[in-house]
């Protein structure tokens, strides 16, 4: 057994130990809390900037919805605009596809959702542009239909009101047809002072002949009258030379071919194409190669633009 004073500085020395001992597990577990901690913050942090980025995305990808839909709320307001909508939603549906894209890919970085959303925008304003169009151009038709819905469950005598209506808008339909078809007769062009001639070529000077056996060409020479209602510009005049025999002279090598009047294929003789001034009117002139077979006798020479008969004119070859 130690004497007294040994023991006392034994028992010091151990006490002294085991606190250097406590005091290095307290530093230890400080510091594995400290670490705990700040790890929970970090974890917390990515957590909350994953939940509201994919918030993000979910409130991007409810903008994009109701983008989308902006141009279907038009469809079926307006049956003669319908075929436009349906262009633009092909065009909306690939924009769209390429926004989904970028938005169904994984974490999204703050600018990958800011393009995204700069994308919308930019979709919304095309929509609002192109809406802008249809809603201009259907506003009385979208009147129309409000009216109507408005009638749908009212009494029989309403009822029989909005049959009435639906008369008067076919009566005008057909009203309209009529004007149409109006202006279009009201525009045929019509040839005047039609003079129809044998030529015999010298050189390059022309000399008016008779007999068949003397002419080169048949010229056809006339005036297209004024018409103010007609467009103004390059004109396409057909001749058809009907010969004694009630044929068309026809040659294709020398320009004849084939055109269309009142939904049927008709031969022609020659064509010219014409400059026409629908104010003071236009002098024309077309010509036709004399060709082998060809008789003596009358021949008519008929005029046709747009689907009309201009005029005629004839001559008598010996």
């Amino acid at each position: 057994m130690l004497p007294p004073e040994e023991q006392i500085a034994k028992d010091k020395k151990t006490k002294t130990y085991l606190i250097v001992i406590i005091v290095i597990l307290f530093l230890i577990n400080f510091g594995l809390l400290y670490n705990l901690i700040s790890k929970d913050k970090i974890l917390v942090t990515t957590e909350t900037k994953l939940d509201n980025t994919q918030k993000e995305k979910e409130n991007l990808d409810k903008m994009l919805d109701e983008t989308e839909n902006m141009l279907l709320d038009y469809k079926g307001k307006n049956s003669q605009l319908d075929s436009i909508i349906d262009v633009k939603n092909d065009e909306i549906a690939f924009k769209v596809s390429q926004i989904r894209k970028m938005l169904s890919e994984g974490n999204l970085t703050k600018s990958q959702l800011e393009t995204a959303r700069q994308e919308i925008a930019k979709l919304k304003v095309k929509i609002m542009r192109d809406t802008y169009v249809i809603d201009s151009l259907s506003r009385e038709n979208i009147t129309l239909k409000v009216e109507n819905t408005s009638l749908a469950g009212e009494n029989e005598t309403v009822k029989k009101e909005v049959e009435n209506q639906k008369s008067i808008n076919t009566s005008l339909t057909e009203q309209n047809q009529k004007l149409s078809e109006k202006v279009k007769i009201a525009s045929k062009l019509t040839a005047t002072n039609i003079k129809v001639e044998g030529i015999m070529m010298k050189g390059n000077r022309e000399k008016e002949k008779s007999k068949l056996s003397k002419i080169d060409k048949i010229k056809v020479v006339f005036t297209i009258s004024k018409n103010e209602i007609a467009d103004a510009g390059q004109k396409v005049i057909y001749l058809r030379l009907i010969g004694p025999n009630g044929s068309t002279v026809a040659n294709q090598s020398a320009g004849s071919g084939i055109f269309e009047i009142d939904g049927e294929s008709m031969q022609y003789t020659s064509k010219a194409t014409v400059l026409f001034n629908n104010m003071i009117g236009s002098p024309a002139t077309i010509y036709f190669e004399k060709i082998p077979g060809m008789s003596s006798g009358v021949y008519r020479a008929i005029l046709y633009c747009d689907g009309f008969v201009m005029g005629e004119g004839s001559l008598k070859l010996k």
